[in-house]
């Protein structure tokens, strides 16, 4: 059995080394940097809607840019699928005045003392997809439609700091939990001329009472044809819009992030 994985494993090294693999695996790589505009609201263990923060009128989140890596991955073996990863850190700050009491999981907070509330949300993509080689084929690789499954994991992190009612106390209340969420998956790319790319992706889940889902559009401009290495560099700029109303482990939340975004990367 052993034998059999490694010679398994070398055909394949074999097969992407050979002199036809720059034709047949296409590797891309891009980082740049992306908006993160917030609105909607965050709460834990909430017992009523005024436990609900609103990220913008009372936690005063601001706008942030955070980086964003990409890695993209496709062969031409039919019944494996290609994959994607992509990382992108999200954090949030804000102070200020309760001005009504509020509930964050085991404590209430009075009214007209001073918080903190931060709230982190990285996420790690796994993409596995499937290229639609019938369209491909049919628009003479003008148009490439990708249909896959995207298992998001997302890092939630929510800290309050604030006055207990009851004590009077500082107190500090955190939660944290990791949620790995499977997407369904669509992206398409339209090619009018090789140097110029039209990108779209679409990731969605919806079950008991959360619904997640996201959306980016993007122009690309490519060097194909205008240099001869084999590292094909190109820059894409695009807006993403994101929306995560969760229901998890005491966590309710119903958030919308979008903004604008820039990349450049290599293929090759």
């Amino acid at each position: 059995m052993k034998r059999i994985a490694v010679l398994g494993l070398s055909s394949v090294f074999l097969f992407a080394g050979s002199s036809k693999a720059g034709f047949l695996i296409d590797f891309e790589a891009s980082v740049g940097a992306i908006q993160q505009k917030p609105s909607g609201y965050v709460s834990y263990k909430p017992t009523s809607d005024a436990d609900k923060i609103d990220v913008k009128n009372d936690a005063h989140f601001g706008d942030k840019t955070k980086p964003w890596a990409k890695f993209k991955f496709e062969h031409p073996i039919p019944i494996i699928p290609n994959i994607k990863l992509a990382y992108m850190p999200m954090k949030f700050d804000g102070s200020g005045v309760l001005t009504r009491d509020i509930r964050w999981g085991n404590y209430t907070y009075k009214a007209n003392a001073d918080y903190n509330l931060s709230v982190k949300l990285d996420r790690f993509d796994t993409t596995l997809y499937y290229n639609l080689p019938f369209i491909n084929t049919a628009t003479a690789g003008k148009l490439d439609v990708e249909l896959g499954l995207n298992v998001r994991t997302i890092m939630f992190d929510g800290k309050f700091n604030g006055t207990d009612k009851t004590t009077g106390q500082k107190v500090s209340e955190s939660k944290s939990i990791t949620l790995p969420i499977p997407m369904g998956h669509l992206a398409a790319e339209i090619k009018p001329i090789n140097q110029v790319s039209l990108l779209g992706e679409f990731n969605y889940i919806s079950y008991n009472k959360n619904t997640y889902y996201d959306y980016t559009a993007g122009l690309r401009l490519n060097s194909h044809g205008l240099i001869s290495t084999p590292l094909k560099p190109f820059i894409e700029v695009g807006y993403r819009y994101e929306k995560l109303k969760l229901d998890e482990k005491d966590v309710k939340s119903d958030l919308k992030i979008k903004g604008g975004y820039a990349l450049v990367g290599v293929r090759f």
